[in-house]
């Protein structure tokens, strides 16, 4: 073997071992984010906000409760009058997860109690599933002007 090859293969073996590496979780500490693996947000569950639980009133029906919050993510053979609705996000990027909960119970097939996490706002559910940061986000959109016929004619804006 020649000496004026083995740098070059020493380099291309320390190569070739950062990118097997790149597949470890462990790297990630230490590497730049240019050569980490893309790793995806995971969301698993209900999107349940604010204003839905709001809306949910005793005695409903189990066809109102699932027309305002869609399908419960766990139903059970042994607890049958009982609904959870969860929903789980695990961030590709670092460890950052939020799981919610919602359970719902019924009694003769009407809405008897329910019990919900903290839920976030319409406006910002969105947000928060999309991955931007909600902190930042402008205040809830008003109009700018006032929407009386007679101060502001339909017609063209010039």
């Amino acid at each position: 073997m020649s000496r004026s090859l083995l740098p070059l293969r020493s380099a291309a073996a320390a190569l070739a071992a950062v990118a097997a590496l790149a597949g470890c979780e462990s790297i990630r500490s230490w590497t730049p984010p240019l050569i980490q693996p893309y790793r995806p947000d995971v969301q698993q569950g209900n999107v349940v906000t604010q204003e839905m639980v709001e809306q949910l009133r005793q005695g409903m029906s189990r066809e109102q409760v699932r027309f305002l919050l869609g399908s419960p993510m766990l139903t059970s053979v042994f607890h049958a009058n009982r609904w959870d609705y969860v929903y789980h996000l695990r961030r590709g990027r670092g460890n950052e997860t939020e799981t919610r909960r919602l359970t719902v119970e019924f009694k003769d097939n009407r809405l008897e109690t329910f019990r919900a996490d903290e839920m976030p706002p319409e406006r910002l559910a969105d947000n928060l599933i999309l991955g931007r940061d909600a902190s930042k986000l402008p205040p809830k959109n008003t109009p700018a002007r006032p929407s009386d016929p007679q101060t502001n004619p339909p017609g063209p804006i010039r």
